[in-house]
């Protein structure tokens, strides 16, 4: 039972054409095409839109009206049936978009469901089975069911006596002004979806309910159903598929083992079509192929979540990358910070062919771990439009797509080629010796074959012996696991709330201001995180979850989280202090189960981190304008600098500058390369904090192991 509008609603009746599948402009087009082909003219388009809704009979009167007597209807509509159902069977049925995620909300809801088409059966049920939703529908009743058509109001009231309801307790969808009659004479309750044909005064006064789509349908259906809730990491994915391509701009552990599951979820009806996702790691790439799938794994519940439906693009292929940029409807850019600039191009070219294709806006997810991400991502890619097009196309192209700045409070690590490359031999070898003990299929035997024409019975043979023989390899690698991430299981996103199709997605929490969660993101968890991971390395440890079990880095982490950061975001932000306990609480259950998250992974990029107004420095500029104490803040800045001085960071690039820069005699804020100038306190305090840094790098080479255990003594704060 629904509650819609206030009427309790116990059934769905559907017309199909015009309504469910957007067939009446292929309709159009075979007519057309047929009539050109047998009278030598083609029906115009005044002729077809005034045959909406009529009957055959009045349909051929009409046609013999405006062309002659001679025009024989029936055979120009046989052979547009002909053309029309051999187009659905090669490109499949046209459906309108939303059309799933309604019937999955109506269903879910316990409604009964039929469909009212004035088709024959032969093509409504080819049609609905294409179209994969004649699961969905209880009765089917045709126009060979009933004698008389509509706009009489036969057919519907056949409809709900088959689902054993009155026509008062069903909703009726009708995008046709007969059709319209036929439900309003049954007293039910019509719902008009606009399709080709703008509605009349009459059609609208038919109507108890008017959308101008089935996507504004699908917006006031969600007021009225369940809300399904953030997931539970052990949740199944919807098994019904919507319309929606979704891409992912960088398949590493964010977009891999983070997004894919986002959108998998999607709102908890349904799942997208698709999943494109780009990647430069070729290991990955004929990996996923191979198996059709792969796997996340939660280790904290001991759980593997399938991901399939993907589709892996190689990074090199500039024109597929432009192609999922085109299909999509949301794309999430998980790019690190430094390939931003590199890709912008590609991203601008995709957004100019968007553009002139004349599609609908797209949604682009940017998860960047940067306080200002979407402005920053904004310049560049409006940088690449203006080299490629004007200035105003390059405005439009910016206006008419919805750029989101995210906040991701999750922590995921892949697999390194070496695990992922043991992993896949050792499931080869599981492949060969299955293919070894695998016997002769026994011959195929299909029950009740009488009941078939001969001529049926062989082509069953037929087909489900080669189905059987093309599908039968690949069942031993369907029921074994990929495993290329791990991920901890806080579900949540944080988006800027001006999507509305991110609004469907089940674990998007739309905010306000995204940046307040941004700088808690930023200073909570991203520099606390790093500075676990460099006091980690410096000890030896391996991942997060090990390293929190070493007193000493514990000790470090009550401190800034109860004492210094915490505590400076809570008069930072004071409407948020509320929830900073659950936030820290979050964070440090994530830390403490991270046994798969690598230091040497978090801990990366130690100068890139060291940036004022950002993470480590951002929370001691933010104390110090509160007066707060920030002992420990340099003490993790410290840390950044000796990991970056020390062989475990050799081969990074802007380690190697940063190093150079102190051979070179700079002092430590040249090697940083701070801009001073957009320092947001004096800066005699900033050199005040570098000279602190530089004691304490004093005293670590004075004595190292002294200095590492520091933190574990109790008077901490009087260091």
């Amino acid at each position: 039972m629904l509650d819609y509008h206030g009427i309790a609603i116990a059934g769905a009746i559907f017309d199909m054409d015009g309504t469910m599948f957007d067939t009446e402009r292929l309709r159009f087009q075979t007519l057309k095409q047929a009539s050109q082909e047998l009278i030598g003219q083609a029906f115009s388009e005044d002729y077809l839109m005034s045959c909406l809704g009529l009957s055959a009979k009045r349909a051929q009167e009409l046609a013999r009206e405006i062309y002659g007597e001679q025009v024989n209807y029936a055979e120009i509509r046989q052979y547009a049936d002909q053309l029309e159902l051999a187009h659905v069977r090669q490109y499949g049925v046209p459906i309108k978009s939303g059309l799933v995620e309604v019937l999955e909300r109506l269903r879910k809801s316990g409604l009964r469901m039929a469909v009212a088409t004035s088709s024959k059966r032969v093509i409504a049920e080819e049609y609905l089975i294409n179209a994969n939703v004649y699961k969905y529908f209880d009765v089917v009743i045709c126009g060979d069911d009933v004698e008389q058509g509509k706009p009489h109001p036969e057919i519907f009231l056949l409809a709900a006596s088959k689902l054993n309801l009155q026509p008062q307790q069903c909703l009726m969808f009708e995008d046709s002004e007969n059709g319209l009659k036929s439900a309003y004479a049954t007293q039910g309750h019509t719902v008009l979806l606009q399709d080709i044909k703008v509605p009349t005064p009459e059609m609208l006064k038919l109507a108890e309910f008017f959308y101008d789509d089935m996507q504004a349908l699908l917006q006031d259906l969600n007021t009225y159903v369940e809300s399904v809730g953030m997931p539970q990491p052990m949740d199944r994915f919807p098994q019904a598929y919507n319309q929606h391509i979704v891409g992912i701009h960088g398949f590493g552990a964010i977009g891999g083992g983070y997004l894919a599951q986002i959108f998998a979820h999607w709102d908890g009806y349904t799942r997208p079509a698709k999943i494109l996702a780009t990647t430069s790691n070729a290991l990955y790439k004929e990996s996923i192929q191979a198996f059709g799938k792969y796997c996340i794994r939660y280790h904290q519940e001991s759980y593997d979540e399938i991901i399939d439906g993907i589709e892996i693009i190689d990074s090199n292929q500039e024109q597929d990358i432009v192609s999922m940029y085109q299909q999509s409807s949301i794309v999430a850019l998980c790019m690190p910070e430094h390939a931003i600039e590199t890709i912008s191009p590609l991203i601008a070219r995709s957004l100019i062919e968007r553009h002139a294709a004349d599609a609908q806006p797209l949604t682009l997810m940017i998860i960047l771990n940067k306080v200002g991400a979407k402005q920053f991502v904004l310049e560049h890619i409006e940088h690449a439009l203006l080299t490629l097009t004007d200035q105003q196309t390059a405005q439009e192209i910016l206006a008419q797509n919805i750029f989101v700045d995210t906040v991701v409070n999750r922590m995921v690590s892949k697999l390194n080629d070496k695990a992922l490359y043991r992993q896949l031999r050792i499931k080869y070898n599981l492949f060969q010796q299955y293919q070894l003990d695998k016997n002769d299929d026994d011959p195929l035997d299909i029950e009740d074959s009488t009941s078939l024409t001969a001529e049926q019975a062989k082509f069953m043979d037929t087909t489900i012996a080669d189905l059987k023989q093309n599908f039968q390899p690949s069942h031993v690698l369907q029921s074994m696991d990929l495993i290329l991430f791990h991920s901890e299981s806080d579900m949540p996103i944080y988006v800027e709330n001006n999507s509305p199709l991110l609004n469907q997605l089940r674990q998007v929490i739309a905010v306000d201001d995204i940046t307040q969660i941004q700088t808690v993101k930023n200073r909570l968890w991203n520099g606390v995180h790093s500075m676990i991971a460099w006091y980690g390395l410096l000890l030896g440890h391996e991942t997060i979850g090990v390293a929190m079990g070493d007193e000493r880095i514990q000790a470090l982490v009550e401190r800034l989280l109860d004492h210094e950061v915490g505590l400076g975001l809570s008069y930072e932000f004071p409407n948020i202090s509320k929830i900073l306990p659950q936030l820290k609480h979050s964070f440090l259950q994530s830390c403490r189960s991270a046994f798969k998250d690598p230091c040497i992974r978090v801990g990366r990029d130690p100068i890139r981190k060291l940036q004022l107004n950002d993470r480590v420095f951002g929370s001691i500029q933010m104390n110090a304008r509160h007066e707060l104490a920030v002992d420990a803040l340099l003490y993790g800045a410290t840390l950044a600098v000796l990991y970056a001085k020390s062989n475990l960071s050799k081969d990074d690039e802007e380690i190697q500058l940063f190093q150079q820069a102190l051979d070179q005699g700079q002092s430590l804020s040249q090697a940083l390369q701070h801009d001073l100038s957009e320092l947001s306190v004096a800066q005699t305090q900033y050199q005040d904090w570098l000279h602190q840094i530089e004691y304490l790098l004093g005293l670590y080479d004075q004595d190292a192991e002294h200095f590492l255990q520091s933190w574990q003594q109790s008077a901490l704060e009087n260091m």
